[in-house]
């Protein structure tokens, strides 16, 4: 009887409870949280300005302890919001943790800080990093995190509020514009150059690390402080993988979810058939690129070379650097003579590894995917190569050989003199792969013959394969367009490739893409005749390794005159977002109508 009375009393006090946390939960959701929501709002941009503060511009000593300060508060408001935000939350636990991963992972961080707060301090200190820096790191972690929430809130909101579908191509372009212009504010704080860098040379390193190619009018080693460097290398990975994927990512890992309007843009740039497959390719996409740049990374590391030295600190920047710039086929270097230099270009160990990184940025994100698939299942019976996959194997087959067989053949009395067979072999290799839109360098450019030049022209204007780190017209389109020919002479209507047909809007599209290439390499080409005093070889040269994004020079970037620089920079974001994507994007879709008028045979060719 007693057993039962205590349950009942139990029982009364529990729901009691219940319904005043009811009641305290409506209040909040009524009154607080509006307050909260916007003081957080307003706190994320005061995040972002100190953030700014900090890493880009010189302050005086006396304002230390003020942003220390500011910082430590808006840390203390993030973790009082989020604990609030927990407790009272209306969702069940497990939908909760679903949906707010990102806020309970940075919470669990700041507590892991908080309590090895000593610990983290002093194997700091073991590496010789003074107290000032040490809380220049938590503070700075503890910004980058408070940005992070702000982001996952921001993200959430936005798919409240998304409803209406945007045209893949203006995103694209859009998002790209968006980053250049961001990278040139960054560009131009103080702490990111070591002064007397002009502001059209800032604009020229921000689109060319922005479109990937590598063309720099001014020494990124020596011109540029290490603020500098990192929002370059950061310019560099979005620039690859492209802002409207890393958006998607992190509305998913931030958000929890993805709307669909995004996944159907999402679908379309990566030319996907279905929703599901694109969605799951935009994931890998983000882990794949981790992953790889993380083993190129090591592998840099452990096959850097022995003379050169420099500190351990600075040879893992280096190698992750120079593991990024190469997989997304950018070609900046932070070596002063780039790979040329002659402890970097006799390391063929080195070189390797940045040859297979150029190669697999190059294949395309859906092709990678594809041979994720199939060596994680070499048994499925059912796994078929998509002919995208096909295409792009074979023609970078054929490109990497051909580039590479005469190189080593049309080169031996100019840039390979004086080197042994197996060195003509190896930078002859090294040569095919770098003009494939990675603009490394080991040779000397200007020593080139003009026969090996005419072909890099080519190879530089093909360029990479479709949704990769590189530029060009692209694997696909070429080869579709060698078929097509192929069907023209033999008299075929239908273009198949492995028992599939191929639709006449990708042909058609193929054939678009390289007249409008051409028509963009050779108005760029007159542009330059009218403003530079030069060689026209080294100006055509420099065009098509801009428009490719190539990053390939033979030394004439530094010189050119401010219209030259705006030139090039016109062809770099052209070459990289694609004449026909930016076309599409300025024009007004027109709307099908169901009529067709007769047909009739217009005399060509």
């Amino acid at each position: 009887m007693k057993l039962k009375r205590s349950f009942v009393f139990l029982n009364r006090i529990f729901q009691y409870l219940q319904v005043q946390r009811f009641e305290i939960r409506k209040f909040y959701i009524e009154h607080f949280r509006p307050i909260g929501r916007t003081i957080y709002i307003l706190f994320g941009f005061l995040s972002v300005t100190i953030l700014i503060l900090d890493f880009g511009f010189y302050y005086p000593e006396t304002w230390k302890e003020y942003v220390t300060l500011s910082i430590r508060t808006l840390v203390s408001f993030f973790i009082f919001y989020e604990s609030i935000h927990i407790i009272f939350t209306n969702k069940r636990w497990k939908e909760y943790v679903s949906l707010h991963k990102i806020e309970l992972i940075i919470l669990l961080m700041l507590g892991l800080e908080f309590i090895y707060e000593k610990n983290i301090v002093s194997i700091l200190k073991s590496y010789h990093i003074s107290g000032d820096d040490t809380t220049l790191i938590f503070l700075s972690a503890n910004q980058v995190l408070f940005l992070f929430s702000n982001l996952a809130h921001f993200f959430r909101l936005s798919r409240k509020n998304d409803s209406k579908k945007l045209n893949p191509s203006i995103v694209f372009v859009s998002s790209f514009a968006l980053i250049i212009l961001l990278g040139v504010c960054f560009l131009h704080f103080p702490k990111s150059t070591n002064g007397g860098v002009r502001s059209i040379d800032l604009i020229f390193t921000t689109i060319s690390a922005t479109c990937v190619t590598g063309l720099s009018t001014v020494d990124l080693s020596s011109q540029f402080t290490l603020t500098g460097q990192l929002i370059v290398l950061l310019l560099i990975q979005v620039g690859g993988l492209g802002l409207m994927t890393l958006t998607s990512f992190f509305s998913i890992f931030l958000a929890g979810k993805v709307s669909v309007s995004d996944t159907m843009m999402i679908k379309d740039l990566l030319s996907e058939e279905t929703m599901g497959r694109a969605k799951e390719i935009l994931k890998q996409i983000t882990v794949q690129t981790v992953v790889i740049e993380s083993i190129g990374a090591v592998l840099l590391f452990y096959s850097f070379p022995e003379n050169y030295s420099i500190a351990v600190s600075e040879k893992i920047y280096y190698s992750i650097f120079h593991s990024i710039s190469a997989f997304c086929n950018a070609g900046f270097s932070l070596v002063p003579n780039g790979l040329m230099s002659e402890s970097f270009q006799r390391s063929e160990g080195f070189l390797s590894v940045i040859m297979l990184l150029i190669i697999i940025g190059g294949l395309g994100f859906p092709v990678l995917f594809q041979i994720r698939t199939r060596l994680l299942n070499p048994f499925d019976f059912k796994f078929r190569w998509s002919v995208t996959s096909k295409l792009v194997f074979w023609t970078t087959g054929f490109l990497l050989s051909f580039g590479w067989i005469s190189y080593y053949f049309l080169e031996q009395n100019f840039s390979l003199r004086g080197l042994t067979t197996s060195e003509q072999i190896f930078h002859s290799l090294f040569y095919s792969v770098t003009t494939r839109t990675a603009g490394f360098n080991t040779l000397d450019l200007n020593q080139m013959g003009l026969p090996i030049t005419f072909i890099s022209f080519f190879l530089m204007w093909v360029g990479a394969s479709p949704v990769s780190t590189g530029g060009g017209i692209k694997t696909t389109t070429f080869a579709i367009s060698l078929l097509n020919i192929t069907n023209q002479i033999r008299g075929k209507e239908k273009m198949e490739i492995s028992h599939r047909t191929i639709a006449n809007s990708t042909i058609a599209r193929a054939s678009a893409t390289i007249v409008l290439s051409l028509f963009v390499i050779f108005t760029a080409i007159f542009c330059l005749l009218l403003t530079e005093n030069a060689n026209f070889i080294d100006l055509c040269y420099e065009v098509v390794s801009a428009f490719g994004t190539v990053g390939l020079t033979r030394g004439l970037t530094p010189h050119l005159s401010d219209y030259g620089k705006i030139n090039i920079c016109i062809v770099m974001f052209v070459g990289r977002v694609g004449i026909l994507t930016l076309l599409v994007a300025l024009s007004k879709k027109v709307d099908h109508i169901s009529y067709e008028y007769p047909q009739e045979y217009v005399v060509v060719g």
